[in-house]
């Protein structure tokens, strides 16, 4: 206890083996285990250790939750359900359990259920905000949007400021048709969030949706807030052509790079990899592009403001640190419409591109696009849409809160780009 309490996990867990050496019937100790196991990251260890902690006192509820959470870890979503409705049914009183087997079962598309145990939940808890919008989300999966949307406006009476909840509603409010009440949730929600990047974002297409063009156009401006940089080698490069040789290998090389899991929010498709922070040690050549894209940064303010007044501009950070990423999309594929909620401003650099992406190509292949709205959300208004040819050497910085997306393409040479962010501090 004193070795988990120091932050000493892995310690704290080979105690508890040897314990377990002498003592294997200690199930106080198997849970001990399993939990220090799941925090660890060892899930498989950790379902071990639960499953023989109940194999000795069966009826311990909040062991069958544990264990629940443990297989939902390994995507094993049907053994979970099962160990999360035994932990309810041993204490009909424990919410996390109704709470997380809704979870399970909406990750199972059985949405029904999935509800039911929602609203179990919710009678214990009446307050549980976000067991509220995840009742929403499944009465919406439901095709009953008047009850989800009632139940998101409850929410939001008990947490006025919830990003998730505008979300959920304003999404749920542009697809059935009502963007004049879009609108005003997103107004509510700037108000209570000036600069949020999901609410200037979900404005913008509720404004194309009512047909109020001018007013969108004033908020996506993408002659006043794109902006193309061509770079020139750094110190110590012969040409850029040699720069972005070398930030291509370091990139290809990265330790983090992989196709993200089907469940991540990064995934699109098996030939798109993507590393984790770039900006972690060792750099390497990154660290040259840092450099260029403080440079770049400080010149974009600059130049937007000095124009006028603008919602985006009114909550620019005073303080802020650079995230960045790779992507690469080896001979095809696209990335989906999406943006950046943890960014301010975004960016992308690209430092090699497939002979297919061209200029003078009709089709725009490989290119990457702003304003298109991703298909979820239903948007049935022709969207306000930019197109830019990528090219290496070349840089683009953006407000975070456009949509973007990369076009398909089909080649047997590499896309590589170098995204950033900007991300507010505290």
């Amino acid at each position: 206890m004193q070795l988990y309490q120091a932050g000493h996990l892995a310690d704290a867990l080979a105690v508890c083996r040897q314990i377990l050496t002498q003592t294997p019937d200690r199930a106080d100790v198997l849970g001990f285990a399993g939990m220090i196991a799941l925090k660890l990251g060892r899930s498989a260890d950790a379902v071990d250790f639960y499953q023989t902690a109940l194999a000795l006192r069966p009826d311990h509820a909040e062991a069958h939750y544990n264990l629940g959470n443990a297989l939902k870890h390994l995507n094993r979503l049907e053994d979970a359900a099962s160990a999360y409705r035994r932990a309810a049914e041993i204490r009909p009183d424990l919410a996390p359990a109704h709470h997380n087997l809704g979870g399970v079962l909406q990750a199972l598309d059985r949405f029904e259920e999935a509800a039911t145990a929602y609203r179990r939940t919710l009678e214990i808890m009446p307050g549980s905000v976000d067991t509220l919008r995840n009742l929403g989300i499944v009465l919406h999966k439901l095709g009953r949007p008047d009850e989800a949307k009632a139940v998101y406006l409850h929410a939001l009476e008990i947490e006025p400021g919830s990003p998730a909840l505008y979300s959920n509603l304003v999404g749920l409010l542009i697809e059935q048709g009502e963007a004049g009440a879009a609108v005003e949730r997103c107004n509510e929600w700037l108000a209570l969030d000036p600069g949020s990047t999901e609410a200037l974002a979900h404005q913008a297409l509720a404004l194309i949706e009512l047909g109020d063009r001018e007013a969108a156009r004033e908020l996506l401006d993408f002659d006043r807030f794109v902006k193309e940089v061509y770079l020139e080698a750094p110190p110590g490069y012969p040409d850029l052509k040699s720069f972005n040789r070398a930030l291509a290998e370091h990139v290809c090389r990265h330790p983090t790079l992989k196709v993200p899991p089907e469940d991540d929010p990064t995934y699109h498709h098996p030939s798109l990899q993507i590393t984790e922070e770039l900006l972690a040690e060792p750099k390497g050549p990154v660290a040259d592009l840092e450099r260029m894209i403080h440079r770049a940064i400080e010149a974009y303010r600059r130049e937007v403001m000095a124009g006028p007044d603008h919602p985006f501009l009114a909550a620019w950070p005073a303080r802020w640190r650079i995230s960045s990423w790779a992507v690469v999309l080896d001979g095809e594929g696209n990335l989906v419409p999406h943006i950046h909620l943890d960014g301010y401003l975004g960016g992308v650099y690209y430092p090699e591109m497939p002979d297919v992406v061209s200029v003078d190509d009709a089709s725009h292949a490989g290119w990457f696009e702003l304003g298109r709205p991703p298909p979820e959300l239903h948007c049935k208004a022709e969207p306000e849409v930019r197109p830019i040819v990528p090219a290496e050497g070349k840089m683009l910085l953006f407000p975070a809160y456009l949509y973007h997306r990369t076009l398909p393409f089909e080649s047997n040479q590499r896309r590589i780009s170098i995204a950033f962010d900007l991300v507010p501090e505290q």
